[in-house]
């Protein structure tokens, strides 16, 4: 299969920078209907035509008029952008000799994603067109740098167009998506180009890419020996046709970050209808405060329709009404759920979170402390609690068994950041460490960086107490923190997962023997206040004896 790995150049044929005058309309001639454009593509050495054609649309053809549709989304084709550049001509008759610079626009065509290119050239309000369909073989494949040069010498067969506008419609097809896109261009003049031009003389090119809801405008680089930083970009609208005014919509001041690089402004397609245009002009050190010495450079006119408005507004409504719509059956689907499937746990009593508890252990104070936060979590808020202290109760006594049960076990691990290193005065929390080569702490964080490539979800969380100044370690550095007392609130209502007050006290005894409490006043109250009424015959009214 062909590969394109060089840059490639498209022409009507081959030329060089000067040519006599008697060639002049060779390059835009329609002779022939289809050209082989394979040598630009494959290398001179390449014979076989129908792997790039460049097929002639008839001008003003209904094929050429009619055939381009509305404007869509050009992100996925690749770039497109225009570029003018001097073609020197000499002129040589029998009595006279001399050199003529002409204009001629460019389509650079880059990172090519497309088999069909078909565009049109057309002048702005008029019917004539210069049509071109490029069509390229499935065989031939394009890498990111790809590059396909097109160039159009209307000066020299159809008479000076400079400073007319212009308008660029393309259609680019793969085999699955049609993409479109506009641009509106002034042609300039010769001398704009010139490498002699100084920064008092000089406008610049720019073009207006339509897109759906914005326009882009784009400035090419000017010269390499003028030194623009930046461009005053003021957009205008004008009035209508009875009062001929013009007004100021908005002004930007953009900075050249890369002389050799196109400047673009974005404006919004949503603003009030009218005929809006760009005026931009170039910021240089001799135009400073003097606006005579500045050059500026009108875009062509742009007719914002409130067709725009209309249709981003039934966009909006009907995006609106499709999420209203999407909200109601997930509504009814989720009642239909819980009505036939849904398992019924209103009297269900959920398991305790299994909390692994995990410090460091060289201070006896903070130990002291991470045992009393244990034993309260237990006794007041039912959670399964696991942490170092229980080794010596169980039955083998091995830190490394304990470790690996605990950390499968649980879902939730809470790391309690201790004090500073240099204020661990105090032995370890064991008189009699079981295995003294190691601290559990460190075994507990090695299982937990070893999860972390695993599926097994652990959500892990920080603590702070408030002596708490210690580094925390790599293992959860990166994990919610929560600052007790402070955030006491937060951190149970995470260990609990949100639930509900009356199952959160049902997980221990004491919230058992409360709510058995409550339920029994109540009930004897309630039959209390039934039975114990007092009628009073003379002032007619009820006496309640509450007990």
């Amino acid at each position: 299969m062909a590969r394109m790995w060089i840059v490639c150049f498209l022409a009507f044929c081959l030329f060089k920078n000067a040519v006599s005058f008697e060639h002049h309309f060779q390059f835009c001639n329609n002779n022939t209907k289809v050209r082989s454009c394979t040598p630009q593509i494959l290398g001179e050495g390449n014979s076989d035509d129908d792997s790039c054609k460049l097929e002639i649309i008839p001008p003003n053809s209904s094929d050429c008029v009619d055939s381009f549709g509305p404007i869509e989304n050009n992100a996925h084709i690749g770039g497109v952008s225009l570029h003018p550049y001097i073609l020197p001509v000499e002129v040589k008759t029998s009595t006279e000799y001399h050199s003529n610079n002409y204009t001629v626009l460019n389509i650079t065509f880059s990172n090519i994603k497309w088999k069909t290119m078909k565009f049109r050239f057309q002048k702005y309000n008029k019917k004539e067109s210069h049509c071109r369909n490029i069509v390229i073989s499935n065989d031939v494949t394009f890498n990111d740098q790809s590059v396909l040069y097109y160039d159009c010498y209307w000066s020299l067969t159809d008479g000076d167009y400079n400073g007319q506008s212009h308008i660029l419609d393309f259609e680019a097809t793969d085999d699955y998506v049609v993409n479109r896109g506009r641009y509106y261009f002034n042609i300039p003049s010769a001398q704009m180009l010139s490498p002699t031009i100084s920064e008092k003389d000089w406008k610049p090119f720019v073009y207006i890419e339509i897109l759906t809801p914005t326009m882009n405008l784009h400035i090419i680089p000017p010269p390499a020996q003028l030194k623009i930083h930046s461009y005053q970009i003021d957009v205008m609208k004008q009035c209508d046709h009875k009062n001929q005014c013009e007004e100021l919509v908005k002004t930007a001041i953009i900075k050249v970050k890369n002389s050799t690089r196109e400047v673009t402004y974005t404006y919004s397609l949503l603003n009030s209808p009218g005929l809006y245009y760009f005026k931009v002009t170039p910021q240089h050190e001799k135009c400073k405060g003097q606006m005579s010495e500045c050059q500026f450079v009108e875009s062509p006119r742009i007719t914002i329709k409130s067709e725009v408005h209309q249709a981003m507004n039934i966009c909006i409504a009907s995006i609106t009404a499709l999420i209203l719509a999407t909200l109601f059956i997930y509504y009814i689907v989720l009642r239909v759920i819980r009505r036939y499937w849904c398992k019924e746990y209103g009297q269900e009593i959920p398991p305790p979170t299994k909390v692994l508890i995990i410090y460091p252990t060289a201070s006896r104070l903070h130990a002291e402390c991470v045992a009393s936060f244990v034993t309260y979590l237990r006794a007041e808020y039912g959670f399964d609690i696991m942490y170092d202290g229980d080794i010596s109760t169980t039955s083998h006594g091995d830190p490394y068994i304990w470790a690996e049960e605990a950390f499968k076990l649980a879902s939730h691990i809470v790391y309690v950041v201790g004090p500073a290193e240099d204020t661990n005065l105090y032995n370890n929390i064991y008189d009699k460490p079981i295995i003294t080569a190691h601290k559990v702490d460190i075994l507990l964080l090695s299982l937990l960086r070893s999860s972390k490539t695993s599926k097994l979800k652990k959500y892990v969380v920080n603590v702070f107490f408030e002596h708490s100044d210690g580094d925390i370690p790599v293992e959860t550095r990166n994990d919610r923190v929560f600052f007790l007392i402070k955030d006491w609130q937060k951190f149970i209502a995470y260990l609990s997962r949100n639930l509900l007050p009356r199952k959160q006290l049902m997980r221990t005894e004491k919230g058992k023997c409360f709510l058995d409490d409550l339920s029994r006043a109540k009930k004897l109250l309630s039959n209390s206040r039934d039975d114990h009424i007092i009628k009073f015959d003379k002032n007619c009214v009820e006496k309640k004896v509450v007990l």
